[in-house]
């Protein structure tokens, strides 16, 4: 772990010239208003932190050039930089070994040099969250957004298997229909067969009515025709034998009973609404069933997303005892980040900015006049603890504490308070 052990800027910003080497842990760049404290901190970061953390114009009006040397325990940061924009950086060891691709170089090492711990608790819930995830090592997005389709899926889904439930309770079933519907046409069909079978018989019947009146006719005229009676006799034996099978073959038929099915026509439309309503009732009961099992396995997926986070979660090593976060923010100690008390949230934040750096255990407190004593304290004992620096900017106008910066230059070297 590195630590700055010396810092030289000239013509940075507001600076004409400062070389602070930092005593402890908390190093306390003070001084009024308007004299380049802030431009201290900001040499730190535009040294180490790349060309984000560089301003429009780096270079104090009216120099030609501006100069940063940051030594850390075992490197030498050298960044220069020209009124016309351009700048130089080297990296090299204490001996002056210069190290190739400084500025990835620096990226490994730094990280997120410029936190400034105050700034964790300024942030909105959401962005909180994001930098404890980052933090922690916890990325749910792949999780979330897969437990969110899921989630819409169910949704759908339950909504779908309600809908079908309730049109089932309001639909009716008939107990007494069978499974398929009755054909008027194929009954209509049935119907003129045996009407025409009964006109058959009726009109058999009929001939042999005819016939047998016919036959006592020629009884009656037998006499009469004494000269024909020869042929009459075997006209009228053949018609007996005929008659007699007639009369046999009339017996063994039967008119048939047409009430059954004029009354199956006559029922057809009732006895077909019910056999379709039971056909309809038992799609929406199929339907009903494969929904309640696709809201069951989306639930069951749900449960396992929300189970696998909350095994990473419990894995997951937080830099403050207590800290954690759901899907609505950062929490401390069961309670939103937000509600924890002005120390409670200074305390997580220093210890986020430290989390954040683990190779290069420096800080930037640009806002430290909003520290109380108590603050600084608890501060100075995370930084102890830790074995970190916390580079501090403060104003304190007509006192001497730290590094006392006016009009561009360090004015003083007091003791750190």
């Amino acid at each position: 772990m590195s630590k700055i052990v010396e810092l030289t800027a000239e013509n940075v910003k507001r600076l004409k010239a400062v070389h602070i080497k930092p005593d402890g842990s908390i190093v306390q760049i003070t001084g009024r208003n308007a004299q380049g404290k802030t431009s201290v901190l900001d040499a730190i970061a535009m040294a180490l932190g790349g060309k984000d953390a560089v301003p429009d114009v780096p270079v104090r009006r009216g120099a030609s050039k501006a100069k940063i040397v940051c030594k850390l325990d075992d490197l030498i940061v050298t960044r220069t930089f020209t009124a016309e924009g351009g700048t130089t950086l080297t990296v090299t060891s204490h001996d002056g070994s210069k190290y190739p691709g400084p500025q990835s170089m620096l990226d490994s090492l730094v990280g997120k040099l410029a936190f400034d711990p105050l700034a964790f608790a300024r942030m909105d819930a959401k962005k909180q969250l994001e930098t404890l995830k980052s933090v922690v090592g916890l990325n749910f997005f792949d999780l979330d957004r897969k437990r969110a389709t899921l989630f819409e899926d169910r949704t759908i889904a339950g909504r779908e298997a309600k809908s079908l439930e309730a049109q089932l309770k309001a639909m009716p079933f008939h107990a007494d229909a069978g499974d398929k519907e009755v054909s008027v046409q194929d009954l209509m069909s049935e119907l003129d067969r045996a009407e025409a079978e009964n006109r058959k018989v009726q009109k058999s019947a009929q001939e042999i009515e005819d016939r047998k009146l016919s036959h006592e006719q020629l009884g009656k005229t037998i006499a009469q025709l004494q000269e024909e009676l020869a042929g009459l006799v075997r006209q009228y034996n053949d018609e007996t034998a005929e008659i007699a099978a007639l009369d046999k073959s009339i017996d063994k038929m039967s008119l048939v009973d047409v009430t059954p099915i004029k009354s199956a026509i006559a029922n057809a439309d009732t006895v077909n609404r019910k056999v379709r309503e039971n056909q309809r009732r038992g799609e929406i009961y199929q339907r009903s069933q494969v929904a309640d099992e696709c809201v069951a396995k989306l639930t069951e997926s749900i449960n396992s997303i929300d189970q696998q986070k909350r095994d990473t979660l419990s894995a997951a090593k937080f830099p403050v005892e207590g800290l954690s976060f759901d899907d609505n923010g950062v929490m401390y100690r069961g309670m939103p980040f937000s509600q924890a008390s002005s120390a409670e949230q200074l305390r997580v934040s220093v210890a986020m900015g430290l989390a954040m750096n683990p190779k290069l255990r420096v800080l930037l407190i640009r806002d430290g006049s909003l520290l109380d004593e108590s603050n600084m304290e608890m501060i100075a004992e995370m930084a102890a603890q830790h074995d970190a620096q916390i580079w501090i900017e403060r104003v304190a106008d007509g006192e001497n504490v730290g590094v006392v910066i006016e009009d561009g230059s360090v004015a003083a070297v007091a003791a750190t308070a």
